[in-house]
C-alpha cells in the first residue's frame, strides 16, 4: 500500500508530511506574520487565512538551524494539528510524492527524546531521502501550551 507525501525543503534537506495532514500550500510572501508576545521561538506568529487565525511554526528554530529570510520560493504548508489551525514555513515545496510501504523505514533508534516523537520515518526514492514528520507531534507540550495561552488571551 502506498502513501502520498507533500515534500518540502528546509536548509536543503527534504522533509515530508502525509497529504492527509495538509490543508493547502500558500505563498508565504503574500502574508504578513504578526508576532505573538510570550510564545515559544518555534511559534513565529500568526497569519489570517480566509478569516481564520493560523499559527506559523518555524521549523528552522525547532531543528536548531540557521535562520533565513523568506523569499519568493518560501511557502506556508497548512496543517491539521489537533484543534489548532497552523502552518509551517518551508524554503520550498519540492514535490507531491507517492511512496510504497517498503520505501519507508521507521525512525532510526538512535533518534531519541522529543525528536523521536515527530520523526515518523525515513522515505527513500532513488537517491532522495525524505524525513517524514508527524504534524500531530511536531509541537511539544510547552509549545502547545504557548499557543493555547495566546489564543485564550486573544479572546
Amino acid at each position: 500500500m502506498s502513501k502520498q507525501f507533500v515534500v518540502f525543503s528546509i536548509n536543503e534537506e527534504e522533509y515530508g508530511f502525509d497529504v492527509s495532514a495538509v490543508n493547502g500550500i500558500l505563498r508565504a510572501k503574500k502574508f504578513t506574520i504578526k508576532t505573538m508576545p510570550g510564545t515559544s521561538k518555534v511559534i513565529e506568529g500568526i497569519i489570517n487565512v480566509r478569516n481564520s487565525i493560523n499559527y506559523v511554526l518555524n521549523l528552522r528554530h525547532k531543528f536548531g538551524l540557521v535562520p533565513r529570510e523568506m523569499d519568493e520560493e518560501s511557502k506556508f504548508i497548512m496543517l491539521n494539528i489537533g484543534e489548532s489551525n497552523a502552518c509551517c514555513i518551508a524554503d520550498e515545496v519540492t514535490d507531491i510524492m507517492k511512496l510504497e510501504e517498503e520505501d519507508i523505514q521507521a525512525a532510526p533508534t538512535f533518534v531519541s527524546g522529543i525528536s523521536a516523537k515527530y520523526i515518523e520515518g525515513i522515505g527513500k526514492m532513488d537517491e532522495r531521502i525524505i524525513i517524514i514528520l508527524n504534524p500531530q507531534n511536531i509541537l511539544n507540550l510547552e509549545e502547545r501550551v504557548s499557543i493555547e495561552e495566546a489564543a485564550a488571551a486573544a479572546k
